[in-house]
């Protein structure tokens, strides 16, 4: 990837700030990113769900033999081992994948079917780089034995085209293969490392690579040979039949002829010492979430990550502020907590901005969101379960706020960490804000925004900025563009002054705004809305104007 001398000179200095001062060239926050991760990862029809169990073929054909929770392991690999081959600091996870499945060395239909899935949920919150490395930690959960998820960072910058060449393949000799490892920023026990760790689900198709995968046959159409007797269960059998010559053996890539037995060569380096070192359960997942954190986080120089973080207890799933038909400001929204045993409602209070509260609130009565059934030995469980989060609960709240001066909502239950600020000065109406979305999930859009009275005329003309992602030549991934419209001055309503545009204003007669569409709205540096999607606009409408909604 070929980054901007721009965001070079300024990673250095990005790097001392917090992660509500880092921006990227959309001016969201890493901390914006952060907790639109955290929204993802607790609702578990989101990506987890694509490779839940393990051994699931996502969208596909049983028999078709893929394994989309290894191919999702195995897209990290092909993006990240390509670093510094352009330049130093050049390359990295950053998502040029998707420009480059047509290559020899990324055979198969890996990548276009991964980019595909991981692109359901590109927004401009998340890149493609991140969603591949929420992937990996979501592939691993669901093959683990122990559910383990890995710590997550974001903020990784998508490639606008393809990287250099150079990963290393079955026909590839050590040394190109330790040199590939090596300029990638890994020595050669962390290459056996890593290859021993991807290793371990999935397998070789015959499809891909003739003379190494099995013929194809009606049960099994890509002629996949599994790398060990437990292909959908991540441990350490793959390594210990190498070193015991029992089962599977190590796999097609040791048991290969000698051109394509890669796995024996790299294992074999240094006489089986790394591997060896790895053939308990807890140093095999301690090894592997180690060497794979180290993979997820191989970025280009001038990205800054934030630093790694686990879900909160509690989040805010979703909040809006809003104004009733007479006027009255209240904020609605839910809350979401994970544990062992969450508890039947959640509390919390207003903060004003003197510094005083509203008093305890409590939520409605929590909801269990629904989970999975593990496919993972001994004994598949009877009640569904959470891929490392335990129980999932969802508490719906709705307050009026009134004229109070809050400026932000703490969760205060035992255990809660959770703090979200507040903006009553200029925020969209959800309840007067319209969609009109056609079969292909683009449509047009009517926004209606509320600025405070004491605020207006507000210190800039008001607008609204919608960031959605559209196709782009040469990747299943979109990139997210953006337009901007004025905001006219449409009515007064309470203590506010309210304004609107549509999609038929400003720059958006020729965009394409679908369901993940965000809008900022913003009049002037200092006075911000809180960001909102299309999916919280509370109506639809027919009108074939929809500016008229």
């Amino acid at each position: 990837m070929y980054l901007l001398p721009t965001l070079l000179s300024l990673s250095s200095l990005a790097k001392a700030l917090n992660p509500k001062t880092i921006l990227d060239k959309n001016g969201i926050s890493l901390w914006e990113k952060i907790e639109e991760m955290e929204r993802q990862l607790l609702q578990p029809a989101t990506l987890v769900s694509l490779v839940s169990p393990c051994s699931t073929n996502f969208g596909a054909s049983p028999f078709q033999g893929q394994q989309t929770s290894a191919e999702w392991v195995r897209l990290v690999f092909h993006d990240c081992i390509t670093k510094n081959i352009e330049g130093p600091g050049l390359g990295g996870l950053d998502a040029s994948i998707g420009f480059e499945s047509g290559r020899p060395e990324n055979v198969g239909i890996f990548i276009d079917v991964s980019i595909g899935q991981f692109d359901q949920f590109t927004s401009v919150y998340l890149s493609m780089a991140d969603l591949i490395g929420v992937g990996l930690a979501d592939s691993l959960a669901t093959c683990a034995p122990s559910s383990r998820r890995l710590a997550l960072r974001v903020g990784r910058v998508d490639a606008t085209r393809a990287g250099p060449f150079g990963v290393p393949g079955p026909a590839d000799s050590l040394d190109f293969a330790t040199a590939a490892f090596q300029r990638a920023g890994f020595s050669k026990t962390e290459m056996i490392q890593a290859v021993a760790c991807g290793h371990s689900i999935g397998g070789v198709h015959g499809s891909d690579f003739k003379g190494i995968g099995a013929e194809g046959t009606e049960e099994n159409e890509s002629g996949r040979i599994p790398f060990d007797t437990t292909p959908g269960i991540f441990d350490a059998n793959n390594i210990n039949e190498y070193l015991n010559i029992t089962g599977s053996k190590g796999g097609p890539l040791v048991t290969a002829n000698e051109t394509f037995n890669s796995d024996f060569r790299i294992f074999n380096s240094d006489h089986n010492a790394t591997v060896a070192a790895m053939r308990t359960p807890s140093t095999f997942e301690n090894t592997c979430f180690n060497i794979f954190d180290k993979m997820m986080n191989t970025v280009p120089d001038a990205v800054t990550l934030s630093d790694p973080f686990q879900v909160r207890p509690f989040i805010m799933r979703q909040s809006s502020l809003d104004l009733t038909s007479t006027g009255i400001l209240v904020f609605n929204g839910t809350i979401s907590a994970h544990a062992p045993s969450p508890p039947d409602t959640v509390s919390y209070t207003y903060v004003k901005t003197t510094g005083s509260n509203l008093g305890e609130k409590v939520t409605d009565i929590g909801v269990e969101l629904p989970g999975f059934f593990d496919s993972r030995p001994p004994i598949p469980p009877q009640e569904p379960v959470y891929i490392g989060f335990n129980t999932i609960k969802d508490y719906k709240f709705a307050d009026i706020i009134g004229s109070e001066p809050v400026k932000s909502l703490i969760i205060t239950s035992p255990g809660a960490t959770y703090t979200g600020d507040i903006n009553t000065n200029i925020f969209i109406l959800p309840s007067q804000s319209h969609r009109q979305l056609h079969q292909d999930g683009i449509g047009s859009w009517m926004v209606r925004v509320a600025i405070h009275n004491t605020l207006t005329p507000p210190p800039a003309p008001p607008t609204v900025t919608a960031y959605y992602p559209t196709p782009q030549d040469g990747s299943k991934a979109s990139m997210v563009v953006s337009a901007t419209a004025p905001l006219s001055f449409e009515t007064n309503l309470g203590n506010y002054k309210i304004y609107k545009a549509s999609s038929f204003t400003g720059d958006f007669p020729a965009a394409r705004v679908g369901s993940l569409a965000v809008f900022k709205v913003s009049a002037g540096p200092t006075l911000v809305a809180t960001k909102l999607s299309t999916s919280d606009f509370a109506n639809t409408c027919s009108a074939v104007d929809i500016s008229a909604c």
